[in-house]
């Protein structure tokens, strides 16, 4: 899946990393439960550097500069 996704995105000019990727494929596999709507919110929250979204999801993220977490934002908001 995470192969059909690459693909996917390089047609509307979107790279993606493999940690991207993966977390991306984990994620579409849940979007019932957990939209990607409020993904979107969270990491956009994240990238705005709320104290209370790191305090919250930053376990999630840990090893993840700023711009992979840019990166897979813009993935969450190109599979919306």
């Amino acid at each position: 899946m995470a192969r059909r996704l690459a693909k996917r995105w390089a047609a509307f000019g979107i790279m993606a990393s493999e940690k991207v990727l993966q977390r991306m494929e984990r994620w579409l596999g849940k979007a019932d439960s957990h939209p990607l709507a409020k993904r979107e919110a969270d990491l956009a929250l994240l990238l705005a550097k709320n104290a209370e979204a790191w305090e919250k999801y930053g376990q999630f993220y840990e090893g993840w500069t700023h711009e992979e977490v840019a990166e897979l934002l813009e993935a969450v908001r190109a599979a919306s």
